[in-house]
């Protein structure tokens, strides 16, 4: 294989494909710019990804406007609001494990290792990555 064809990109078929499972991505407050450091990584997947949603459970309204302004791709993002905690969870649960999703965002809190492990095993069902938010508590 000749130089040039190792710098060409791999065709789709060959690329390795996102990671099934769950990340927790902590953030250091619940402030708006916490939002303004996560817009940026959902416009990249949401541009990467034409073949299923992304998927984005959250508990404030946000804006279509808000999110063009970020590049984010809004024919492949789809926002869930809900702000009951044990709704919230049960919804997580579920895109996980619908298979339509690449991504599922979602806060759903502090969870025990059982509500973890429950979300790890739908992820792995959907074939899908879920990126759960968290806010640091501080002892402060």
């Amino acid at each position: 294989m000749t130089n040039i064809a190792r710098a060409l990109p791999q065709p789709l078929a060959t690329r390795p494909q996102p990671t099934r499972g769950v990340t927790e991505l902590v953030l250091t407050s619940d402030s708006p710019e916490q939002v303004a450091l996560l817009l940026p990584m959902i416009a990249f997947l949401s541009n990467a990804c034409s073949d299923r949603w992304i998927t984005w459970i959250a508990p404030h309204n946000i804006s279509r406007e808000l999110l063009e302004s970020y590049g984010i791709n809004t024919r492949y993002i789809r926002v869930i609001h809900c702000q009951n905690p044990q709704t919230l969870l049960w919804i997580t649960w579920e895109a996980l494990s619908a298979g339509n999703s690449h991504t599922v965002i979602s806060s759903p809190g502090k969870l025990t290792d059982r509500e973890l492990a429950q979300l790890e095993l739908a992820a792995r069902n959907g074939d899908c990555q879920g990126l759960l938010l968290r806010v640091r508590e501080t002892g402060f």
